[in-house]
């Protein structure tokens, strides 16, 4: 950890909307109450754990067995799969979803404004890092909490040659019963089903997507999406910017015995909704150039 209690504390100032606390050695998580909501975000990964507005339950999953520890990558939240997506494309041995979810960030600024906290982080290459993914970057998180939820991903290429990413903000969202929810926003598109044997050809999402098995998709779609939760009587949208695929999974039943921090019934209370660049979406970014991936989470009545 770059960063001492000490030193984010003092980033902090006397503002009484953030605080830090360690209750897992090493393992910094900084708490935000930015009134309409509050929310945790640990260092490690600029992850966001939880925000929960007023009055509502968490919308974002965490599992209880997750494992809050540096270097371990957490299940739930936003993690920020970065510089590639799922399995590295040409190196299986280098780390699913990059490496950035199980380093350090470094905290710039807190401010809070008008009902609004936003936290500012920053991670850049090290000499590990470097045997990963060679090239030069500055990567920014920024994280607008107010009654709304903002995830913000900025990659600059600082080096002297143009580089491919693709990358996600993973967002698992909370459920009450994955079997009563219903997604709105990709009916027309097509997608990728990861479950398939590579090469298969993109399906057609001729309605509305309703969950009752393993899923696992890259969907070629700009659009927002809607979560419509029947057992908590909310929706929750999901809107991205930067982006032209959306991922959509759950691992249901078996995948979810196969996974050591997740219990085996709790793919029921949750599904994942990634902002994406994934699939055919793979941005390159030239030299001095940046590129931007955002998510906007919040909640509307259930109609």
């Amino acid at each position: 950890m770059n960063q001492t209690i000490a030193q984010i504390q003092e980033i902090f100032g006397d503002s009484t909307a953030f605080s830090v606390s360690e209750e897992n050695p090493g393992f910094p998580i900084i708490e935000v109450n930015a009134g309409r909501s509050t929310a945790q975000i640990a260092l490690q990964g600029a992850q966001v754990l939880s925000w929960m507005p007023t009055d509502h339950p968490d919308v974002l999953y965490v599992s209880p067995k997750a494992k809050m520890e540096p270097g371990i990558a957490v299940r739930g939240g936003i993690p920020i799969c970065w510089p590639w997506f799922n399995a590295h494309p040409d190196d299986p041995s280098k780390p699913n979803h990059g490496f950035v979810r199980n380093q350090f960030w470094n905290l710039e600024s807190a401010e809070f404004e008008y009902n609004m906290a936003t936290l500012v982080f920053t991670f850049a290459p090290t000499a590990e890092t470097k045997e990963l993914w060679p090239h030069d970057f500055e990567l920014t998180a920024t994280v607008k909490i107010s009654d709304k939820l903002k995830v913000r991903l900025s990659t600059k290429n600082i080096g002297e040659e143009p580089f491919q990413i693709t990358s996600a903000l993973h967002t698992y969202l909370s459920v009450g019963d994955i079997e009563r929810i219903q997604l709105e926003g990709v009916k027309g598109s097509h997608y990728i089903d990861q479950l398939l044997p590579a090469g298969s050809e993109e399906i057609y999402q001729e309605k509305n997507v309703i969950i009752n098995q393993e899923i696992d998709r890259i969907y070629s779609s700009m659009s927002s999406l809607l979560l419509r939760d029947l057992d908590r009587s909310r929706a929750v949208f999901v809107d991205k910017a930067g982006s032209r695929s959306t991922v959509v999974w759950n691992p249901w039943k078996e995948k979810s015995k196969a996974l050591a921090d997740l219990p085996n019934n709790d793919y029921k209370e949750f599904v994942c909704i990634e902002a994406c660049n994934a699939g055919r979406d793979r941005p390159t970014v030239r030299p001095n150039a940046s590129h931007t991936l955002e998510t906007t989470i919040g909640l509307r009545p259930l109609q």
